[in-house]
């Protein structure tokens, strides 16, 4: 009886293994072969043929079939049947590089950034030196920086190529990661280095542009101060000293600004521009830049 058991548990086995392949090797045989010629339209026929017959038992669906249908969609331009397909088998060790990073222009195209940063990492993970690696972590470092995912952006930073990180649009997103994180040491070196790749970087202009006014600023509020305190002699010509080095900061922070009201007449431009202008007495061009900044 025992026996008998067994041997009916060994059929049954071999039955649902017979009845898993055969349902398997229900796929149209020029499914795969059409999907390697670049024949899209025939393989996502046999493909979603074999998906439509087993619809009422989607447990029997190799992965394999889903990935042969989201990328077969993907390259007939069907983003919407791709991403459903796809997204089915995500974290299925079947899904590959060339799913992951499918799924990721599919995201960005929807603007799903949560998942196209999760696309992005797992294609990392599943092929660390392949041919698009370096535009992935550059894509990566991107989408960290718009999540506000600061930390994550800054340590991808150090893993982009020397090259890569010489291009501006990168360099800026790298510029406002550092400026939120408030790391003031490192800003102004970095907006030398896109003001050298593009003189007009506004982002960088104004940096320095305010780094100049407020150092500036900052002193002539404090020698005046001084001097109110001390009227004598040698206070006041340490006044005309300090004057000689702060007007030659408030020219420097003059200069960026007219060059970013130039590109752009913002208000808050034409502020400090007459700002700047009370300083050097110069009342007519002040009143100007401060009629701009009210308008």
């Amino acid at each position: 009886m025992r026996n008998h058991s067994r041997l009916s548990l060994i059929l049954l086995i071999v039955f649902a293994a017979c009845s898993t392949q055969q349902q398997f090797t229900g796929l149209h045989p020029d499914a795969p072969r059409a999907f390697h010629a670049g024949e899209y339209q025939v393989a996502l026929e046999h493909y979603e043929d074999f998906l439509n017959r087993h619809q009422h038992d989607v447990l029997s669906i190799p992965d394999s079939i889903y990935r042969g249908a989201g990328l077969s969609a993907f390259h007939l331009n069907m983003g919407k049947k791709a991403l459903s397909y796809l997204n089915l088998i995500r974290h299925s060790e079947t899904a590959g590089a060339d799913v992951h990073y499918t799924l990721a222009l599919l995201n960005r195209r929807i603007d799903n950034l949560s998942r196209e940063i999760t696309a992005l990492e797992m294609y990392l993970a599943s092929e660390p030196k392949g041919k698009k690696v370096q535009d992935m972590k550059e894509r990566l470092f991107e989408t960290y920086a718009e999540s506000h995912n600061y930390k994550d952006a800054v340590e991808l930073w150090n893993e982009i190529e020397s090259d890569a990180r010489r291009k501006e649009p990168l360099l800026n997103t790298y510029f406002q990661v550092q400026k939120a994180l408030e790391n003031e040491d490192l800003l102004d070196d970095i907006a030398e280095d896109l003001l050298l790749l593009n003189p007009d970087n506004t982002d960088a202009l104004y940096h320095v542009a305010r780094k100049y006014f407020w150092r500036a600023e900052n002193r002539y509020q404090k020698e005046m101060e001084a001097y109110e305190n001390n009227r004598t002699h040698q206070q006041y010509a340490r006044l005309l000293r300090a004057f000689e080095i702060l007007n030659a900061d408030f020219h420097q922070s003059l200069n960026y600004f007219l060059r970013l009201y130039d590109i752009d007449p913002k208000p808050a431009y034409a502020r400090y521009i007459g700002n700047i202008y009370l300083r050097f007495d110069d009342k007519s061009k002040a009143r100007y830049y401060h009629g701009k900044a009210e308008g």
